[in-house]
């Protein structure tokens, strides 16, 4: 593999780091504004475009960490498994992305004081909703990265 594919896959992983990441955050912003709401709180559109800037810069330091780390256990093991099921290697990376930072997300439960440390995950919609916004960012990986298409017979795909 040459320096010029290296840099293009780290260059490509950091983009779907940056995508997940992004989508999460917006989508646990807008599951905690909906809590809020439900308590009775009235918030206006521009308060929760407000809400969703104020998390984009404070918590989406500690999901960018939880993303990176999640893709970079998750996306050897994709590949793998995509090599051999290929028709499915972007649905293999979606459950990728998602499955880890569930895991992630339940390391960090455990290690920071209860009930949840992500709010938006306390239940499982959040959890799945966050889930989907991991494993859209690793499904980004998956279409940049695909191998380039072999002429001839293929098994399994």
């Amino acid at each position: 593999m040459s320096l010029a594919s290296v840099v293009r896959v780290i260059l490509i992983y950091l983009l779907a780091v940056l995508v997940g990441t992004v989508l999460a955050t917006i989508v646990q912003t807008q599951i905690n504004v909906s809590d809020l709401q439900r308590t009775g709180i009235e918030l206006s559109g521009s308060e929760r475009m407000a809400m969703t800037g104020k998390d984009l810069l404070s918590f989406t330091p500690l999901m960018t960490l939880l993303t990176a780390v999640t893709y970079l256990f998750a996306f050897p093991v994709a590949e793998l498994i995509g090599r051999i099921l290929k028709p499915w290697r972007a649905v293999v990376y979606f459950l990728a992305g998602a499955v880890g930072i569930w895991v992630a997300f339940r390391i960090t439960d455990t290690a920071a004081p209860p009930p949840t440390f992500i709010a938006a995950t306390r239940e499982i919609p959040g959890t799945l909703a966050m889930m989907a916004m991991a494993g859209l960012g690793a499904v980004l990986f998956a279409l940049l990265t695909r191998p380039k298409a072999r002429r001839g017979l293929r098994v399994l795909g």
